[in-house]
């Protein structure tokens, strides 16, 4: 395997165990949760990163047929 494929699995298998030993623990499972809970966006927020995406992909669009020359 090649060092890429060793440092992918490694990466992996740190992950797994990390959920195991979160998922074991009650208290620190509740308090993973919460912290999930406090960092999900609003609807608004969520509106507002879309429409910012959009802009920027009509943006690039428009300027890649439009005003890019060959």
């Amino acid at each position: 395997m090649s060092r890429s494929r060793w440092i992918l699995l490694t990466l992996f298998a740190v992950i797994a165990v990390a959920a195991i030993y979160v998922g074991m623990n009650p208290e620190m499972a509740s308090r993973y949760a919460q912290a999930q809970r406090d960092a999900a966006l609003s609807a608004d927020s969520k509106e507002t990163i879309t429409l910012v995406i959009g802009l920027a992909i009509a943006a690039y669009l428009g300027w890649f047929f439009l005003i890019r020359k060959n």
